[in-house]
């Protein structure tokens, strides 16, 4: 059993280990800060409106950055951005544990979108360090591997808020908690500074005074990345675009519905949130290797079943119960529709195109979360329920995409 297991899992060394080790801290981190973060942006000043503009504009950053951090990632080679980028984002944070308002998070949420320049590198050197025919294991590793100590993590924030519905208390506690967030980047930093290794063989080293050649000449390399992609990784490109559309709907607005409709206790929805990550890692490799034997498209729309019916009970719960309930078929459906996407994207995608392609696709989808998170505030001003009702009609249509436009390829790229 453990030399099969050991076998399995061979594939878990070098550079991938080296990205999950420092994903356990930072996914640690990240997982305090997402059942309380909403709140404490309005604790600080900012209502539902003002909230989906701080997720615009920091959609908008992002997506400029792109742009050249796909092409960098394929000229100056992945590393050099991986690990610079890395501590500038968690310098970021210091904005965050000091704001007096929610300007000076605004603040903090623009650096740290503009130092993700170094996710298209990220992207890269993770596809180039998983075995083709483990992908689906290896994408499985990357979302369950780092969140085996994060199953704690939204508990003791609950402890550490204490009442969500007290804004001084809330507000303390959210300053401890991205003081932890802060700590655990510069150890993710840390770790990736001794640790990565360079996979682009004729890597060049960064020279700034290229930067603005590099991002001119990025635009044409992302153009023509499209034009190489096949017919259904463009329909496969378009439905996760329409995708990421409906994400800031739950991940800008849901724990301001939890804490101002369902109003379960900081616990509860702690817990709540420990419980959806046990899931994730009770069921992550199982469902990896399901991705593995099955056609990668036929697991996304298997998770399409479960997240449709998942989104009608949270928007009709009102207890803890019944919130516990959605959030479990949440999880499920997560363990499934991550890792069969980026198998998938990946069998598609050449290795030396990898960087451009990905960073295209990355850059389209975050394009369409800078008009969403605007969207997903008025329409909670309107109604609360409004952002995820219209998130589950925009699952249907990606759903109808994949069903009739994307064909998976015969030989997965290596």
């Amino acid at each position: 059993m453990l030399t099969r297991l050991k076998s399995e899992l061979s594939f878990m060394r070098g550079n991938l280990l080296t990205l999950i080790v420092s994903w356990i801290f930072m996914q640690f981190a990240f997982s305090m800060v997402f059942p309380f973060e909403s709140p404490y942006f309005l604790a600080l000043g900012a209502p539902p409106i003002i909230i989906g503009f701080m997720g615009s504009i920091g959609a908008a950053m992002l997506s400029l950055v792109r742009i050249p951090g796909a092409y960098l990632a394929d000229k100056f080679g992945r590393r050099q951005l991986i690990i610079t980028m890395t501590f500038a984002i968690a310098f970021s944070y210091l904005f965050f544990i000091f704001a007096p308002d929610w300007r000076f998070v605004l603040i903090g949420m623009v650096i740290s979108n503009l130092s993700l320049i170094y996710q298209p590198a990220l992207q890269a050197i993770l596809a180039d360090s998983i075995p083709p025919e483990k992908r689906g294991m290896g994408y499985a590793a990357v979302q369950v591997v780092p969140s085996i100590p994060t199953v704690i993590a939204p508990t003791i924030a609950g402890f550490l808020v204490a009442d969500i519905k007290n804004p001084e208390v809330l507000i303390s506690g959210m300053r401890i908690v991205y003081t932890i967030v802060f700590f655990s980047l510069i150890a993710a930093a840390v770790i990736r500074l001794f640790f990565i290794k360079e996979t682009l063989s004729d890597a060049q080293r960064i020279r700034l005074g290229e930067l603005k050649d590099a991002f001119r000449g990025s635009i044409g390399a992302i153009a023509e990345a499209w034009r190489s992609m096949s017919t259904s990784l463009k329909y496969l490109t378009v439905a996760f675009l329409i995708s990421a559309f409906e994400e800031p709907m739950f991940r800008m607005f849901t724990s301001l519905y939890v804490a101002e409709i369902i109003k379960i206790s900081s616990f509860e929805w702690g817990f709540i949130n420990t419980v959806y990550i046990a899931i994730t890692l009770i069921l992550g490799f199982p469902l990896g290797k399901v991705v593995d034997m099955i056609p990668r498209k036929r697991a996304i729309l298997v998770a399409y079943l479960i997240f449709a019916p998942s989104s009608i009970i949270f928007i009709l719960a009102r207890d803890f119960s019944q919130l516990l309930f959605a959030n479990i078929m949440f999880a499920v459906g997560g363990c499934l529709i991550m890792p069969a996407y980026n198998a998938l994207q990946a069998d598609m995608i050449p290795r030396e195109k990898r960087g451009r392609i990905m960073g295209t696709i990355g850059t389209l989808n975050i394009l369409g979360t800078i008009p969403a998170s605007i969207l997903g505030g008025i329409l909670y001003t309107s109604d609360p329920t409004h952002p995820f009702i219209f998130a589950i009609a925009l699952s249907a249509i990606v759903s109808l995409i994949v069903i009739l436009a994307v064909k998976e390829p015969k030989e997965r790229e290596v």
